[in-house]
This record gives C-alpha cells, sequence and structure tokens, in this order.
C-alpha cells in the first residue's frame, strides 16, 4: 500500500512540475502531431496535383495559341500573295488568270482556317479558365500546409514547454488547416 501511495505522490509531483498540466498531455500532443502530420502529406499531394494540372493547362493553351498564330500566318501569306498577283496581273491577262486563282486560294484558305480558329480561340479560354481554378486550389492546398506546418510546431513545443495552450493552438492552426484544405477540395 505504502508503493501506491508513493506512486501516486509522484504522479502529483510531475502534476504540479508540469504547471498543473495533465499527466498524459505528452502522449496527446504526440497523437495530435501525428494527426496533423497525416493532414500535411495529405494537403501536400492535392498541392502538387493542383500545381500539375496549371502547368497542364499552360502546356495547352501555349499549344492552342502556337497553332492559332500559325493559322494567321498562313492566311496573312495567302493575302500577301493574293495582292502581290494582283499587281503583277493587272498587266497581262496571263498573269490575271493567276491572281484570280491566289484570290480564290486566299478565300478558300481563310474561309478554312476561320472556324479552326474559332475552336482554337474557345479552346484558349477554357484552358485559362483551369489554369485560374488549378491556381486558386494551388494557393488554398497551399495555405493548408502553412497551417499544419504550425499547428506540428505548436504541438511539439506543447511537448517541451508542457503548456496545454500551446497544444490548443496547434488544434486552432490544425482546425485552419482543415478549413483551407476543404476549401480547396470545393474548387474541384
Amino acid at each position: 500500500m505504502e508503493a501506491h501511495r508513493s506512486y501516486e505522490r509522484f504522479e502529483q509531483g510531475q502534476h504540479v512540475a508540469a504547471g498543473g498540466e495533465l499527466p498524459h498531455h505528452a502522449q496527446m500532443a504526440a497523437l495530435a502531431v501525428a494527426l496533423i502530420a497525416c493532414l500535411l502529406a495529405v494537403a501536400t499531394f492535392f498541392s502538387n496535383e493542383a500545381l500539375k494540372e496549371v502547368i497542364t493547362g499552360e502546356t495547352h493553351g501555349a499549344t492552342s495559341h502556337a497553332q492559332l498564330e500559325s493559322n494567321r500566318v498562313k492566311i496573312d501569306i495567302a493575302k500577301a500573295n493574293a495582292s502581290l498577283l494582283r499587281v503583277l496581273g493587272a498587266t497581262l491577262p496571263a498573269r490575271y488568270e493567276a491572281a484570280a486563282k491566289a484570290r480564290e486560294h486566299e478565300t478558300r484558305l481563310a474561309d478554312h482556317l476561320r472556324p479552326a480558329d474559332a475552336h482554337l480561340n474557345e479552346e484558349i479560354k477554357a484552358d485559362r479558365s483551369e489554369v485560374d481554378h488549378a491556381n486558386s486550389q494551388h494557393l488554398a492546398f497551399e495555405l493548408a500546409e502553412v497551417a499544419f506546418e504550425v499547428g506540428i510546431v505548436l504541438a511539439s513545443i506543447s511537448i517541451i514547454a508542457r503548456r496545454r495552450w500551446l497544444l490548443g493552438a496547434s488544434g486552432a492552426a490544425a482546425l485552419a488547416g482543415v478549413a483551407l484544405l476543404a476549401l480547396g477540395l470545393q474548387f474541384a
């Protein structure tokens, strides 16, 4: 019986030395660190995926823009050729026929490329929208990562300092991280 009382006195002494903290504070803080670290891993994964979407969207947009510019150059070249042949064909009848064919070619090319250009413009707008969306997601996930990292640091410090309020602040940072993670997932 005396050993049991000694152990209780030891626990009470530890409790008082810890500034009134619970004896299992370290275990609770370690559990909080582990849980927040799991959430940090999830936020990091989603952040990386959103960044991949940004890069892919930018690549698709650049490809569409390059095709659009190529089509515009083709139209400009056809117009320039037709204008040149009109000038040259004004004096000789054989060249007049070549100028007429060049105008036809210009019209045919422009008529053929206009729908493609309209489609490419739509693709560029869609890609821009996807990139903006993924950028918003990425920002939310990165802010969630920061909140989780702060939560881990505060929980770790609470073990060393034996202060419950630090563990509470860690929980608040983790809740902010969860809210930001949910916000990022809402963008999806």
